[in-house]
């Protein structure tokens, strides 16, 4: 099940052809969908940020109803702790909020959907751009 990633998410909402192209390929597969509460939580950052909070809040909440919602769990919490620290050793720390994604798609099915290319830093993390 791919993880959608907030970059691929503020695409769809943009209706971006790429974006729209790839989600529907998945759609028409059958294949279902997550993102994770992490990308939720982005998401709704960005929408109370914005020019049209009521509007934008709606369109996050339609995707979260959407979207199979990952979660943080117990195995996330060792599968953050290594990669993080892996990732300040090697100098290629993304960031705290995208390597808890990276952590919680890697519990999962692994792969993420993302035009983030930061992602193919992360060892054993199927990134799908488009």
């Amino acid at each position: 099940m791919p993880t959608l990633d907030t970059s691929f998410l503020i695409d769809l909402i943009r209706h971006k052809p790429e974006a729209l192209e790839k989600v529907t390929l998945f759609i028409e597969a059958g294949v279902p969908l997550a993102t994770t509460c992490i990308n939720l939580l982005e998401l709704y950052r960005g929408a109370f940020l914005s020019a049209s909070p009521n509007d934008n809040v709606k369109e996050v909440l339609a995707i979260q109803n959407a979207l199979i919602n990952l979660t943080i769990d117990d195995d996330t919490y060792e599968a953050f702790g290594a990669l993080s620290a892996e990732q300040k050793r090697n100098g290629s720390h993304i960031g705290d909020f995208d390597e808890l994604i990276a952590s919680i798609a890697l519990c999962n099915d692994g792969m993420i959907i993302t035009r983030d290319q930061h992602f193919l830093h992360v060892p054993g993390l199927k990134v799908e751009t488009y």
